[in-house]
């Protein structure tokens, strides 16, 4: 059996530089959680316990039962409010972690089942969700969270030059684990969806 493993197989997504580039990101399969909070609060951290959880169950008992085999992915947010606008608190958004298209709703469930009794842990706001993102521009943060702001006016500038569109929500990939990375030093590859 084969493991699928998004960052070889998606290269374009999964790797970027720091400057502005266009990809194809397609339509993609992912684990999802939505939620409310600034990042790194309780909500936030609580999500990503769950997603993280649901994610490490599901490939070990597909990969025990012989039906696929995949790597965990890298930790993905959807943003939905405008940080100029919104305070941090109230943001709103959705964290997500690919993983293949064949897994079904049907394993997903069970997964949940299986996390409920073995772990005590309610993972039942996890989801399965598709997203059609398309035609994008993307880039690489690297630095602090707190700065990814810059990167984003520095994309909608280069819009803006170049006669873009946004046509999706801002979409941040987190690269590096901030429990064993400097600030200085985490890698976040930003994308913003175009026409």
């Amino acid at each position: 059996m084969e493991k699928i493993d998004f960052k070889k197989t998606l290269k374009h997504l999964y790797r970027a530089k720091p400057d502005i580039g266009e990809v194809d990101a397609g339509t993609g399969t992912y684990l999802s959680v939505k939620g409310q909070g600034a990042p790194g609060g309780d909500a936030y951290s609580e999500a990503i316990q769950k997603l993280y959880t649901v994610a490490f169950t599901l490939k070990f008992s597909l990969k025990h039962a012989g039906v696929l085999d995949f790597a965990v992915s890298s930790l993905e947010t959807l943003y939905q409010d405008d940080p100029a606008e919104v305070p941090r608190d109230e943001w709103r958004w959705e964290i997500l972690i690919r993983i293949p298209e064949d897994v079904t709703e049907e394993q997903l469930r069970d997964t949940i089942t299986a996390v409920k009794v073995s772990k005590g842990l309610d993972a039942s706001a996890v989801t399965r969700a598709v997203l059609k993102e398309g035609r994008s521009l993307q880039t690489l943060h690297i630095g602090p969270y707190d700065q990814v702001g810059e990167v984003y006016r520095r994309m909608l500038a280069h819009m803006e030059e170049n006669e873009l569109v946004c046509s999706g929500l801002p979409h941040e990939i987190y690269l590096s684990d901030p429990r064993r990375v400097a600030p200085e030093k985490l890698k976040t590859i930003v994308r913003l969806p175009i026409d």
